[in-house]
């Protein structure tokens, strides 16, 4: 049974946000970490799972070559953050499953550039995706929301209080590693509901 025992969070709605951050070697399961992110995401509804990733990026022979060093998944109830190796084993055939899932699905905010550099660089497709910031510009009649980042969308569609996340962003150089982990679940906790804001 996997465990989220890592920090849990209390969110300005009093809910909670359980956390874990894994450190994936060849040799680790993440796939009940995927399964209970899954059954969370059905669970409560609306088969919705929120997605960043993250990106390094190096320059070699003057061209750019973009490798996945982690990627977070969020739910109501999970925030789960994967720190992925430089060779991917294995083990991560589990994640390409995970994100060709045909019965959720991923969330994300300006997230067409990530689609395509993930089948480019590492041949993951999502089967199913959707630009959150397009979705509140048609569903609010106000186009310009579909560039918005997290933060913005988020007090344009749900009007939350976001002086935590504000308060762990300006000093992110100096932020611990909780606070970061603070930080991603708060993201990925409001675009949850701002997606579940705009079903209504």
């Amino acid at each position: 049974m996997a465990s989220f025992d890592g920090p849990g969070f209390m969110m300005v709605d009093n809910s909670w946000i359980q956390t874990k951050a894994i450190d994936v070697e060849s040799s680790t399961d993440i796939s009940p970490y995927l399964t209970k992110i899954l059954e969370d995401s059905v669970w409560n509804g609306n088969r919705s799972i929120v997605f960043d990733v993250y990106w390094d990026v190096q320059s070699v022979d003057k061209k750019s070559e973009w490798r996945l060093c982690s990627v977070k998944f969020s739910t109501k109830n999970f925030c789960l953050f994967l720190r992925l190796p430089k060779t991917f084993s294995d083990n991560l055939k589990d994640l390409y499953r995970f994100f060709a899932s045909k019965f959720v699905t991923f969330v994300g905010v300006q997230i067409q550039e990530d689609l395509a550099l993930l089948k480019e660089n590492h041949g993951i497709v999502i089967r199913s995706s959707l630009e959150i910031g397009k979705l509140a510009a048609v569903a609010r009649g106000t186009p310009i929301v579909e560039f918005l980042g997290t933060r913005e969308l988020a007090h344009k569609i749900l009007w939350y209080d976001m002086s935590r996340l504000d308060s762990i962003q300006s000093k992110w150089d100096e932020a611990s590693a909780n606070d970061r982990i603070e930080a991603a679940a708060i993201e990925g906790w409001l675009i949850f509901n701002v997606y579940d804001q705009l079903q209504l």
